[in-house]
């Protein structure tokens, strides 16, 4: 039956739980073999349920994945079945199990790596094959892209779905046990291995040309904080989408 996941990137800090700056939510349909994707914006204004009030919604993170979890449901009018969190070293640590990501690099950029001390990379634009620290630098650039953050998001979605396939691979299907052992403490979810591995054997057909992705239109407002204020019509197409692809 169709299921719906949660994938929140979390930059995690010395002496706080961090903060959920990617939010991806994966809503799949085995029988139509078909998923659909869509990032939110982490600064996106809607409302946070323990808060009873509006805000940005990574700030739903301060209170842990669980008030994540409602906040999104909140906002998408969809339940979510399952949910993983991942960190940096989570992230770089899954990439490089896999063997890397292919991405279509499109401009010339730099970023800093996350590491002690921080080194630059540097990207060319074309296709170009990324290892985990590689990809973590690619998917947290922001400022020298003239689309800031939904240029970031797009960036994000490429990996994920650049990811999807490489983990589907016959060769890393044979290998989820130790992906999960190595990826260890740096990722938190509700999927049992035994689940996931019975949906990748079952959903043979998974794979990045069978994911459509969303897009949450709306405009900026800045008033001393910024805020993504999500356009009321583009959020009601995209609940009666998901609904319909669920079969709700």
């Amino acid at each position: 039956k169709p299921i719906v996941a949660l994938l929140l990137g979390v930059d995690e800090r010395p002496g706080n739980k961090g903060r959920s700056d990617t939010m991806i939510v994966l809503a799949i349909n085995p029988k139509e073999e078909m998923t659909k994707m869509l990032s939110i914006p982490r600064d996106t204004k809607v409302y946070i349920p323990y808060k009873d009030k509006k805000d940005k919604i990574n700030h739903s993170y301060n209170k842990g994945v669980d008030a994540t979890i409602e906040t999104v449901e909140e906002f998408l009018d969809i339940p979510m079945d399952y949910y993983a969190t991942v960190n940096f070293d989570g992230f770089k640590s899954i990439i490089d199990e896999i063997g890397g990501v292919k991405v279509n690099v499109p401009f010339d950029f730099w970023e800093y790596t996350d590491t002690v001390p921080r080194r630059k990379i540097e990207f060319k634009k074309g296709p170009a094959k990324l290892n985990g620290e590689e990809a973590l630098a690619y998917a947290r650039m922001r400022k020298r892209d003239v689309n800031g953050d939904f240029g970031r998001n797009d960036r994000q979605k490429e990996i994920v779905m650049s990811a999807i396939d490489s983990l589907v691979s016959p060769k890393n299907i044979l290998k989820i046990d130790d992906i999960a052992k190595h990826v260890g403490s740096n990722v938190q979810t509700n999927v049992k291995m035994s689940q996931g591995l019975s949906f990748v054997t079952s959903f043979t057909s998974f794979s990045s040309e069978k994911i459509e992705t969303l897009k949450l239109e709306g405009s900026d407002s800045n008033s001393g904080i910024y805020y993504y204020l999500p356009d009321e019509e583009s959020v009601e197409s995209i609940q009666a989408e998901l609904k319909e692809h669920l079969e709700i």
